[in-house]
């Protein structure tokens, strides 16, 4: 568009001067006139050339331009390939990288296995379950006691275990470190182990004496000793609680199972 209204600008000038020269010619032409043709030729001859080099410069733009897309074209046709052969890689690697998800799923596992081993052999050695302890544990009470219920409704029990006893060192004189003992022995019962259960009621005892979950705890470790059939330790821990909580519900209780237990014909020996 821009330069055909530039060429019917130039064809124009050129044909007023054409007729210009014309008319000149029919008449009588004066030497004022014959230098006002010269003069308008040599301008439209300026204005020629200069319009030549436009247009030669919007061609040379039109080139570049094309020539610009000829190579994006081409590039988006390669890549096009290119993406075609990616995806066909992708989709051969998938089974694959599926199979050895699979494996890698197959080693954590074992190494999440291996790891607490090692963490219950060296509790064991040490004495201390601190292995076991969430790199994430909160310090606070709230959410310490929170973490440790968590962690005993999952049945992670060297995990809650750890957590209960953290929380009794940090916070001793709280109201709930006794029921933290307390929480690690139903923890154990619940796992099948009541010996381990019977050490942590007896920290009650020994740490708490004068908390009210101290009775009560005795009273679950005779209680223990019963169902596992052993009567003899059942009459004694009844007699203890009968004279160590004298005149309290739990030593009453106490005193009247430890009467009962002689009518018992699994006990009567």
């Amino acid at each position: 568009m821009f330069r055909s209204e530039r060429g019917s600008g130039a064809r124009a000038g050129l044909l007023a001067a054409l007729l210009l020269a014309a008319a000149a010619t029919t008449g009588c032409a004066t030497t004022g006139d014959l230098e006002k043709v010269e003069a308008r030729v040599v301008e439209l001859e300026k204005y020629n050339a200069a319009l030549k080099r436009s247009m030669a410069e919007d061609i040379d733009r039109v080139e570049k331009l094309r020539a610009k897309l000829t190579e994006a074209e081409e590039t988006l046709r390669k890549n096009g390939a290119n993406l075609g052969i990616r995806l066909e890689r992708v989709e051969e690697s998938v089974p694959k990288l599926t199979g050895n998800q699979e494996a890698l799923k197959v080693q954590l596992s074992r190494l999440e296995a291996d790891v607490e081993t090692i963490k219950r052999v060296l509790a064991e050695r040490l004495g201390t379950t601190e292995f076991f302890l969430p790199a994430d544990l909160p310090k606070d009470k709230a959410g310490m006691w929170a973490a440790a219920e968590t962690a005993a409704t999952a049945k992670k029990i060297k995990e809650a275990q750890a957590i209960y006893e953290l929380y009794v060192a940090s916070f001793p004189e709280d109201p709930r470190a006794p029921e933290a003992f307390v929480a690690i022995a139903k923890v154990m019962e619940s796992a099948g182990d009541p010996e381990a259960a019977i050490r942590f009621y007896q920290k009650v005892f020994d740490k708490y004496r004068d908390n009210p979950l101290a009775a009560t705890s005795v009273m679950r470790i005779a209680e223990i000793y019963y169902a596992k059939g052993d009567c003899g330790r059942t009459k004694n821990i009844y007699k203890f609680i009968s004279d160590e909580f004298k005149g309290t519900p739990e030593g009453d209780e106490a005193k009247q199972r430890a009467k009962d237990l002689k009518k018992d014909k699994d006990c009567k020996k």
